[in-house]
């Protein structure tokens, strides 16, 4: 966990100084922004603890994510993306036992993730019009905020793949919107004694404006 801490920490630092020279030398290749999207959860639907033992996750929950946005142009197709964004990840878990004889059957229980997420990624345009196709690929680092009765099993930070695509269009030089959508999967572990990894499909807007 700290290293992870400290490798984003560093990256970050990294980036934001470059993008602050950048900035004094040519402003027009920095962007600031926010977006918002709608979160279906994709994830597998048995959390399993341990061979005879796990949740059944029913993933009926509202879940969203907003966030600031900041883009540095590396040329006219190239983008360097990185975010702070807040998420949930919500969804109703059943416990189960396959060898357990249960006087009474466990009431399904609502399990609240709440996450902040940084993405690193790069994004490429085409068709260098008015509007304009992206696609875009990176890392997602999130840091969980709080998780109610499953601290215990939580890990503070989760690591993913993040793939998405969108439509750009410009109102004007400095002023754009999006469309977008985007898959996220964790490749590292969101709870300490499962297997359990998170995977969703975000589709949601982003308003950016050009410094």
């Amino acid at each position: 966990m700290k290293n992870s801490l400290l490798i984003l920490l560093f990256t970050c630092l990294f980036l934001n100084s470059k993008i602050l020279r950048a900035q004094d030398a040519d402003p027009s290749k920095i962007r600031i922004g926010i977006s918002a999207s709608l979160e279906s959860n994709l994830s597998s639907e048995m959390i399993f603890f341990s061979d005879v033992t796990g949740f059944s996750a029913d993933y009926d929950k509202f879940n969203y994510r907003i966030g600031a946005d900041l883009e540095y142009f590396l040329n006219s197709n190239f983008t360097i993306n990185t975010a702070i964004n807040y998420s949930n990840k919500d969804f109703t878990g059943t416990y189960f036992c396959f060898v357990c004889d249960f006087i009474q059957p466990p009431n399904p229980e609502t399990s609240d993730f709440r996450y902040i997420e940084v993405p690193m990624t790069m994004k490429y345009y085409f068709l260098p019009n008015k509007t304009r196709l992206f696609g875009e690929a990176g890392l997602n680092s999130l840091f969980a905020l709080n998780n109610l009765e499953l601290d215990a099993r939580v890990n503070n930070y989760v690591l993913g793949l993040k793939l998405g695509a969108g439509v750009e269009y410009n109102f004007s030089q400095r002023l754009a919107l999006q469309l977008k959508v985007d898959h996220n999967r964790s490749i590292s572990k969101v709870l300490k004694d499962s297997d359990f990894g998170f995977r969703t499909l975000n589709v949601g807007f982003g308003i950016l404006k050009r410094l």
